[in-house]
Formats: structure tokens, C-alpha cells, sequence
């Protein structure tokens, strides 16, 4: 398997020369500074040792189903090798010019797509309508994301289809799933009631159990979430 070293030394020359991204978690390079959406350059050591891959992720800390800040988000893309290198999306340890080339190559794939997207509102929207992750977002999600972004009235929407899957005091043999029922479950009132102070505190209160004790926790800047503006705009 990949050893820490490796990963170590593939990483350094994109350190030094990006001040933003710090190390945090295993195999984890997050831009600074670190919201409510983290954006994730993260090495994968695969079972095998002859290579690694590599790929960017926003991952929504805030969400019901997140369980840790080691959590890997549903907007993702995959980090290759350049055009003309040899090795496609891995990363071939015995082929010395991937160190050069894993700079390029986060800094015009991911770097290029993640250091824009610096507030909640641009990385909802922009997992929301980028093609390639639409596929892969759930109603879950979109409830979620609409209430973080103070979409209410669309939140309710889909509140009424799914609203009946979630059962407080309902017992799962699967821990994940218990999370997610106990956690969904305490929406739906402050929802219903346009409750926006409660619905943040429920979203401040996810994000704080992920990042806090975890290595995330020294970059993080806790901010208001949009649908906190958008209170604050219509009083």
C-alpha cells in the first residue's frame, strides 16, 4: 500500500507553493480558510502499492448523513495525469515526473474549480448544477442544501415527499442511518413553522459535531449560513 512518505513527498512542491491549502486528515489537503463546505484535495492509497489517485470533493460538513470531517462529498472529480503521460488517473510511484506534474495538475483542475467557489452559496450552487454531480444528489441533499441557502418554500416542497420517511424515536440496527433519521427528524417543525434561527442552530450544531476534535478543527471559520442573510434582509 501507499506509504504516508509517498504521499508526503507528492505533496510538498504543491504546498510550498500554495499557502491556502494546509494538510489536515489523512491523505487531505483542504483550502483554507475552512466554512461550512470544505474543499478537499484528497489521495487515495488504493490496495495497491505500485500507485495512487487523486481527486477534488466539496463536502458539505453541515449535512444530516456527514459523520466525520473525513467525510468525502458527492461533488467530486478525479485528478489525472496530464495528456501525453503515461498512467491515465493513477499516479505511478516508480515514474518520476508526477511529482512536477501532480502540481499542473491540481492547480489547473482543481485549484482553478475550487478557489472561486469561497462562499456556501457558490459551492451549493455549484454542485447543484454541474452535470456531472447532478446524478449523484438526493432529495436528502436538496433539502438540506435549499434550507442552508434559505430557500424555504422549496425546502417544504420537498419536505412533503419525503418528510414521512423519518420517524423520531425509530430504532436502525445501521448506526449511519440512525444518525440520519435522528438528525432529518428535527426538521420538519422549524421548517413548517418558517423557524429560521432554529433551523441554523440545527445546521450550526451538525457542522460544529463534525469539525470539532477532529484535525479540520485549528482552519476552521465558523460563518453565518445564507439563509441567516436572508433572515436578517427581509426584518
Amino acid at each position: 500500500m501507499t506509504t504516508i512518505k509517498q504521499i508526503k513527498s507528492l505533496s510538498k512542491n504543491l504546498l510550498d507553493r500554495n499557502t491556502d491549502l494546509v494538510a489536515a486528515g489523512r491523505n487531505s489537503f483542504w483550502l483554507r480558510p475552512v466554512g461550512p463546505v470544505g474543499r478537499l484535495i484528497h489521495l487515495d492509497r488504493t490496495s495497491n502499492p505500485a500507485y495512487c489517485v487523486a481527486g477534488w470533493y466539496l463536502v458539505e460538513f453541515f449535512m444530516p448523513g456527514v459523520r466525520s470531517s473525513s467525510s468525502l462529498g458527492r461533488c467530486s472529480g478525479r485528478i489525472a495525469r496530464s495528456e501525453g503521460f503515461e498512467g491515465g488517473q493513477g499516479w505511478f510511484w516508480s515514474d518520476p515526473t508526477i511529482y512536477d506534474d501532480f502540481v499542473t495538475r491540481v492547480e489547473e483542475d482543481a485549484l482553478a474549480i475550487l478557489r472561486p467557489l469561497d462562499t456556501t452559496q457558490r459551492c451549493l450552487d455549484f454542485a447543484r448544477t454541474r452535470p456531472a454531480t447532478v446524478g449523484r444528489l438526493d432529495l436528502d441533499w436538496h433539502l438540506v442544501s435549499c434550507i442552508a441557502l434559505g430557500e424555504l418554500d422549496e425546502a417544504r416542497a420537498i419536505w412533503s415527499k419525503m418528510g414521512k420517511h423519518y420517524r423520531k424515536g425509530a430504532a436502525m440496527e445501521d448506526t449511519h442511518w440512525q444518525l440520519i433519521n435522528d438528525r432529518t427528524c428535527l426538521i420538519g417543525e422549524p421548517l413548517m413553522d418558517d423557524d429560521r434561527a432554529a433551523l441554523a442552530t440545527l445546521l450550526h450544531r451538525w457542522e460544529a459535531e463534525t469539525i470539532v476534535g477532529s484535525p479540520l478543527e485549528p482552519f476552521w471559520r465558523p460563518s453565518p449560513f445564507p439563509l441567516e442573510d436572508n433572515a436578517s434582509a427581509s426584518r
